[in-house]
């Protein structure tokens, strides 16, 4: 058997009745880049949730799926990409810059606009102020040229960082978005929403991160507000298992038929360190683990314990591998890692 995933979709709709349960107050917007598996698309939206997008292609997936409850959540759009997402008749996007209040005035002049505020979990596994976030020194040159120009600011919006460990960073956050949202209402704007982003992962205490953003929300009155969430991994992480045939053996190596430059691409897109299901009862060996292309580059593990005495045709299997894998795959060295079997269970 080649290799293949099976998605359990019921992990999905688990995960929203966990959300809804853990954040009462805040709507989840899938963040879409995570993995736009278009049966996840569909399950989440048959469930009521809405959708964080930062391209065309990505809103054209989730209004195939039926749903209109969008975010165009990049704060750097190209301006024939406003101009699309207008004509869908998205209303929402981000912001963090002079230049792209200009282009949104040029290009979509009644869309609502979210200002995004910088805060960060300086231990998340992928650091995003870096790039996104505006500074609260530059609030008010941002705020006032949006008003000069006619457009509506309707709230805020921050990212602590993907894969956040911190949950006190979220608490920290929402208090900086509710100074943000004070000084809107100096300039006359009557910010209506709080987009609290993602970053929610496995490796985090959920619980307490839930209790750090319900208490910040009502300490800060933000909890009158719409407020939303961008969650990635939270949903589509634990879905996906992905299971691997051993193509190679020689002494201290194993090769897989997988890559860096598929699957396993979460290695250096998402820092994940993904380690195979063993069974303990097992002799172990320690060997380098190879992906399946001709790039001596292509290593999944340097050192890793996989079973002793593999064999060509022995399938490892993968679990958590739902988040930031098949949504960056490629056809590197004539391989079709991005199009690899799907097997669905209880669609």
């Amino acid at each position: 058997m080649t290799t293949h995933y099976v998605l359990d979709l019921n992990v999905a709709r688990a995960a929203y009745k966990t959300w809804n349960s853990l954040f009462p107050k805040v709507t989840p917007y899938y963040a879409v880049k995570c993995n736009p598996d278009p049966l996840i698309i569909r399950t989440l939206a048959e469930l009521g949730c809405g959708f964080d997008c930062a391209s065309p292609r990505e809103v054209d997936a989730v209004l195939a799926a039926g749903s209109t409850q969008i975010i165009y959540a990049n704060p750097c759009k190209r301006p024939d990409d406003i101009q699309y997402v207008a004509r869908k008749e998205i209303t929402r996007t981000t912001f963090d810059s002079l230049c792209e209040i200009e282009k949104m005035a040029q290009n979509a002049p009644d869309m609502e606009l979210v200002l995004r505020i910088r805060a960060d979990d300086p231990t998340a596994v992928c650091t995003l102020g870096n790039k996104y976030g505006a500074g609260e020194s530059d609030w008010y040159t941002l705020i006032e040229r949006a008003r000069e120009l006619g457009l509506a600011i309707i709230g805020v919006s921050f990212h602590v960082g993907s894969g956040a460990r911190s949950t006190r960073a979220y608490a920290d956050a929402i208090y900086t978005a509710a100074r943000a949202m004070d000084v809107l209402k100096e300039y006359g704007f009557a910010p209506s929403l709080v987009d609290i982003g993602g970053g929610f992962s496995s490796s985090m205490d959920i619980e307490e991160a839930a209790e750090y953003i319900n208490d910040a929300l009502k300490e800060t009155g933000l909890v009158q507000c719409e407020v939303i969430s961008e969650p990635g991994r939270f949903f589509a992480e634990h879905i996906a298992t992905l299971y691997t045939p051993v193509i190679g053996v020689k002494d201290g190596a194993v090769t897989i038929d997988e890559s860096l430059y598929g699957a396993f691409n979460c290695i250096l897109m998402d820092h994940a360190e993904p380690e195979p299901e063993v069974d303990e009862s097992v002799e172990l060996e320690t060997v380098t683990l190879f992906g399946s292309t001709c790039d001596g580059a292509d290593v999944i593990a340097r050192s890793i314990d996989l079973p002793c005495g593999l064999k060509v045709g022995d399938m490892l299997t993968w679990k958590r591998m739902g988040a930031y894998t098949m949504a960056a795959t490629t056809n590197f060295n004539g391989i079709p890692f991005n199009q690899r079997e799907m097997i669905y269970v209880n669609v």
